[in-house]
C-alpha cells in the first residue's frame, strides 16, 4: 500500500545544493512562507544531509573557504546567523578560516555542509515542529497530472522499512532538482577505493583536457587530502546533536552527523615516483584555465576571446589546483606532466572526460517521457530556472547545483564544447520559486512564466535579511516581475 504526501515544493536531493537553497532562503526572510501551508519536504538516497559525494573524495574544490563561511553570515550587516555561532566552536570551522580564500579538500567541505545542514533542519523543527528531510528516500520517476500537480514515485532504502511501506507516492506543486551530476570514471578514482586499486596499475595515463582530468593528476602527483577529525566530530555530536525527535545520535532525522570513514594521510599513500614526462594527459582540444579578466599574471588572452565580463573560459576553464597545475607545466615548472594529443598506447588509463547530470525520469500527463536538453552534459534552464525541453520551458520544476546550467551562464561561456564543465559550488543563481501562485495545467511555455523573483545572492546579494534593506522587500507575490528586475538594475547602478 502506498501512503501519500503532499508538498507546495519537494526538492530532489539533499546535497550542497539544497543547503544553499535552504540558506539563501532564510538569509532573504522567505523561509517562513516556503514552511507555510503544505511547506517543504526533502528526499535523499543517502543518511546526510549536505555534504553529497563531497566527503569521500580526497582532493581540493575549486572555490574558497570563505565561500562556504558566507552562508552563515547576512550579507549587508555582514552578522552571523545565530543558529549557526554554535558552529565556530568545531575544529571543521576554524581549519576552514584558516583555509581563507585557499581552496580547503572536498572531504572538509562536505563535513561543513553536513554541519550546516543539521543545525538549520534543527532551527526549523524548533520553529515549526516539522521534520522536512526523509533520508534514504529515492524518487523514481515524476509524472505530470492533468491538475496541474506533480506525482513523484519513491521508494525507501533503509533496511528497517516494511515491504507495505516501501514504496510511497508524493505530490507536488513544485519541484526543485538538486540531484547533482553522475559518478564518473574521474570521480571513482578520487575516492578511497578508486584511488587504491588504481595506484596498483602504477597509472601513466589520463584522458581529457578538462577539470577532472587535471584533479586527477594533482592527486597522483601530490597524494590525497582527507579532512580527519573524528574525535573532535563525535565529542561535538554529543554536545550538540542529540535528536530531539528520538532522543538518538545515530539517526538521519536531521541529517547523520556519524563521521565517514577517513583513513588517509599523505604518508600512507605509496605514490608512483614519476620522472620528466611519463604521466600523460592525452586531450582532443587543448587545456584552457579560467580567467577573470584578459590581461593577468600569467597569460595574456586576447580580448575577443573574453565574455562581456572579461572572464575567459568561463564554463570549462580550468579552476583551483587543476589551473595552478596546468600553469606551472606552462611555465615548465612541472615537467612530470607532459600533454599529448594522440590516444593513449595503453589499454590502462584514467578516463577524465565525462559529466552530465543525474537524470530522473519524468512524464508527460499521456505518459511519455519528456525529452530535455542539454548543454555540457547538464540540464539547460531558461533565464527563470525552468528546465527546457523540446516542447518548451516546464512550469513549475526547477533546477539548481551542479546538474544544470543558465542561459546565463552559456552566454559567457565558451561556444565550443570540450573537456569538463568546471562549474562548482557557489557558480549558481537562485532562483526564488513562488509556491503560491495559481496552478497552471498548461505544463510547456514558451512566453509567459508564473511569478518568480531572480537573485544573484550567491554573487553579492540583492536580497537578505538585513533589517536596512528589508523594508525594500515585501512579499514575492506582490510585485510583478518586471517591478523587481527594475529594483534589481537600480541595485546594481548604485554599486
Amino acid at each position: 500500500m502506498e501512503i501519500e504526501e503532499k508538498y507546495n515544493l519537494l526538492i530532489i536531493g539533499g546535497g550542497p545544493a539544497s543547503v544553499k537553497f535552504l540558506y539563501n532562503l532564510f538569509r532573504t526572510s522567505r523561509l517562513p512562507e516556503y514552511l507555510n501551508g503544505l511547506g517543504i519536504g526533502i528526499v535523499e538516497k543517502g543518511k546526510c544531509f549536505g555534504s553529497g559525494n563531497l566527503e569521500n573524495k580526497m582532493n581540493y574544490t575549486t572555490y574558497p573557504a570563505s565561500e562556504l563561511l558566507k552562508l552563515m553570515y547576512f550579507h549587508k550587516t555582514n552578522q552571523m546567523i545565530s543558529f549557526c555561532k554554535d558552529l565556530t566552536d568545531t575544529q571543521a570551522y576554524k581549519t576552514l578560516v584558516q583555509y581563507g580564500e585557499k581552496c580547503p579538500p572536498k572531504s572538509l567541505a562536505g563535513f561543513f555542509l553536513r554541519l550546516l545542514g543539521s543545525v538549520l533542519l534543527k532551527h526549523i523543527y524548533t520553529l515549526k515542529k516539522l521534520q522536512i528531510f526523509h533520508s534514504q528516500r529515492e524518487a523514481l520517476t515524476i509524472r505530470l497530472l492533468a491538475d496541474g500537480w506533480f506525482q513523484i514515485r519513491t521508494q525507501s532504502l533503509s533496511a528497517d522499512t516494511q515491504i507495505k511501506d516501501k514504496y510511497r507516492t508524493i505530490k507536488a506543486r513544485h519541484i526543485l532538482l538538486c540531484t547533482g551530476r553522475e559518478q564518473t570514471p574521474a570521480d571513482i578514482f578520487c575516492q578511497e577505493q578508486g584511488l587504491i586499486e588504481t595506484l596498483k596499475q602504477n597509472p601513466r595515463h589520463i584522458v581529457g583536457s578538462g577539470q577532472k582530468a587535471f584533479e586527477c593528476a594533482e592527486l597522483l602527483l601530490n597524494g590525497p587530502v582527507m579532512y580527519i577529525n573524528n574525535e573532535q566530530i563525535n565529542a561535538y555530536t554529543q554536545k550538540v546533536y542529540t535528536c530531539p525527535i528520538c532522543k538518538s545520535l545515530k539517526c538521519s532525522c536531521f541529517g547523520s552527523l556519524i563521521p565517514q570513514k577517513y583513513i588517509w594521510h599523505h604518508t600512507d599513500v605509496a605514490l608512483s615516483e614519476y620522472k620528466k614526462g611519463e604521466l600523460k594527459i592525452h586531450f582532443s582540444k587543448f587545456p584552457r584555465p579560467y580567467f577573470s579578466n584578459y590581461q593577468n599574471d600569467y597569460i595574456t588572452i586576447p580580448e575577443q576571446q573574453t565574455n562581456k565580463k572579461g572572464e575567459a573560459n568561463y564554463l570549462t576553464g580550468l579552476r583551483g589546483k587543476s589551473k595552478m597545475l596546468f600553469l606551472k607545466m606552462l611555465a615548465t615548472q612541472e615537467i612530470r606532466v607532459q600533454l599529448c594529443q594522440e590516444d593513449p598506447n595503453s589499454n590502462q588509463f584514467i578516463d577524465g572526460k565525462e559529466c552530465k547530470s543525474k537524470q530522473i525520469e519524468i512524464k508527460d500527463t499521456d505518459g511519455n517521457q519528456i525529452q530535455f536538453q542539454y548543454s555540457f552534459g547538464l540540464y539547460q534552464l531558461d533565464d527563470k530556472g525552468r528546465l527546457k525541453t523540446q516542447k518548451g520551458s516546464l512550469r513549475n520544476i526547477y533546477c539548481y547545483g551542479s546538474n544544470c546550467i543558465t542561459q546565463e551562464q552559456l552566454e559567457r561561456g565558451c561556444q565550443d564544447e570540450y573537456g569538463d564543465c568546471s562549474l562548482e559550488f557557489d557558480e549558481y543563481d537562485l532562483f526564488f520559486v513562488n509556491i503560491k501562485n495559481e496552478i497552471n495545467i498548461q505544463w510547456f511555455d514558451n512566453n509567459e512564466f508564473p511569478l518568480t523573483a531572480q537573485s544573484n545572492v550567491s554573487k553579492g546579494g540583492d536580497f537578505d535579511s538585513d533589517p536596512s534593506v528589508h523594508s525594500e522587500v515585501v512579499e514575492t507575490e506582490t510585485y510583478a516581475l518586471n517591478q523587481l528586475q527594475e529594483q534589481f538594475k537600480q541595485k546594481r547602478k548604485k554599486k
